[in-house]
C-alpha cells in the first residue's frame, strides 16, 4: 500500500465534526470517494484542522486585516481596489464582479469564495498559525506519506509545516492544487520561511513538487507564477475541472492529471 495524506483547503467545518478525528474520517471518505479506483493500492489519510479555522462572528462582513487581504489580491488581478469607496458590500462586489470577468466565471461564485476564502486565510496568519501547522506538523510524521496532496489554503500549511518537519520526513511528492502560494503580499509575502530575493524554497524533505491549477481558479494566482517564485517546481499544463466552481478539491481529485500526478509521485523510487 501506497500512504498519502491529504490536506484540505477553506470551507471544511461541519457541526457534525465534533472531533477532528470525526473531521478526518469525514474527508477521507469523500476525498476516496473523488479518487476513485484511479490510484489502485492507495493508503490514504487526511488531516483536519478547519475546527481550529472557524469564526465565531456573526454575519458575512469582512474586517480591515480581511479588507487588506482582498484588495491585495484584487492588485494582482491588475485591480484598483480604490476604483469604489468605502468597504461596504457594493466594494466587494465590485471587484468580485471585475475578477469574474477577467476568470471566465460567475460573479457570485467568486463573491462567495472570497467571502469564505479570506477570513479563513487572516485566521491562520493572524491568530491560528502556530495551532493549524502543529496538528498537520503531527500527522506528517505519525503517517509518514510518500505522497502529500494539499489543496487552497492547506497548500500555505503544509508548505510551512514541511518546512518545520525536514529533518523528520522523506515525501516523494508534494501535489498542490488550487494553491495561492505564489500570491503577492497576501500570502506569498507572509510565509515562515520567509522568501528571500523574491523566491521561496522546496521544503528539504520534498523530492519533487508538482503544481496543478484550474485555468479558472481565481485562488490560484498569479497564473503561472508559482514555478516561478519556488524553482524546482513543475507546474502541469493549465487543466478546466469544473467551470461552475474551478477551486473545488473533489472535482481536482476527479480529474485525470490529478490522479495520474499522484500514481507517478507513489511510483518513484
Amino acid at each position: 500500500m501506497s500512504s498519502v495524506l491529504g490536506i484540505h483547503g477553506v470551507r471544511n467545518y461541519k457541526a457534525a465534526d465534533t472531533t477532528p478525528a470525526i473531521g478526518s474520517k469525514r474527508l477521507r471518505t469523500d476525498w476516496l470517494e473523488a479518487l476513485g479506483s484511479s490510484v489502485p493500492e492507495l493508503e490514504l489519510e487526511t488531516v483536519y484542522f478547519a475546527d481550529l479555522l472557524r469564526s465565531e462572528r456573526q454575519g458575512d462582513e469582512l474586517d480591515d486585516v480581511e479588507v487588506v487581504l482582498v484588495e491585495q489580491w484584487a492588485r494582482a488581478w491588475g485591480l484598483d481596489p480604490s476604483g469604489v469607496q468605502g468597504r461596504a458590500t457594493g466594494w466587494l462586489r465590485w471587484i468580485c464582479g471585475q475578477v469574474a470577468q477577467r476568470s471566465g466565471q460567475r460573479p457570485a461564485v467568486v463573491e462567495k469564495t472570497v467571502r469564505i476564502f479570506f477570513p479563513e486565510v487572516a485566521r491562520y496568519f493572524a491568530a491560528r498559525r502556530e495551532a493549524v501547522r502543529e496538528r498537520v506538523r503531527d500527522a506528517l510524521v505519525r503517517h509518514r506519506p510518500e505522497v502529500v496532496v494539499a489543496h487552497s489554503l492547506g497548500s500555505i500549511v503544509a508548505y510551512e509545516a514541511l518546512h518545520e518537519a525536514a529533518d523528520q520526513l522523506e515525501v516523494k511528492l508534494l501535489l498542490t492544487l488550487g494553491s495561492p502560494l505564489a500570491l503577492p503580499h497576501a500570502v506569498f509575502h507572509r510565509l515562515d520561511p520567509f522568501p528571500r530575493d523574491g523566491k521561496g524554497t522546496k521544503p528539504a524533505s520534498v523530492r519533487r513538487w508538482v503544481n496543478v491549477a484550474d485555468v479558472g481558479d481565481f485562488v490560484a494566482i498569479p497564473k503561472g507564477m508559482l514555478a516561478q517564485v519556488f524553482p524546482g517546481v513543475d507546474e502541469l499544463p493549465e487543466i478546466s475541472i469544473a467551470p461552475a466552481w474551478p477551486h473545488s478539491v473533489l472535482d481536482y481529485l476527479r480529474h485525470r492529471s490529478v490522479s495520474e500526478a499522484i500514481a507517478a509521485g507513489i511510483r518513484r523510487g
